[in-house]
């Protein structure tokens, strides 16, 4: 193990961060260099065919109208894995309610 040097007000947000996680500093900094390679590599993802995105958009109508409580959910998913919640986030800690 070793150390690295870096300004006050980003030691405060890392400690404040692990906090409000309940994990370990490290495990912090692990998982934001983990989002950060993961949007590296999503920028160089290439693009799914319309059609197919179209087709895609069409089920997702379908079924989200066919089941509210389904559609509820899944823009909850969706809304957490846009703000960086990745399930590799939180092992070990079940029973996240979903609204």
């Amino acid at each position: 193990m070793s150390t690295i040097t870096v300004p006050d007000e980003l030691r405060r947000r890392l400690k404040r961060l692990a906090s409000l996680l309940d994990v370990p500093q490290y495990k912090v900094v692990e998982m934001l260099l983990d989002l950060f390679e993961s949007d590296l590599l999503a920028a160089g993802a290439r693009e799914v065919e319309p059609e197919i995105a179209r087709e895609l958009e069409e089920a997702r109508r379908l079924v989200e109208s066919q089941d509210r409580e389904w559609a509820e959910r899944s823009r909850a998913v969706e809304e957490a894995v846009a703000r960086g919640l990745r399930p590799g986030l939180f092992r070990g800690r079940w029973g996240v309610e979903l609204p």
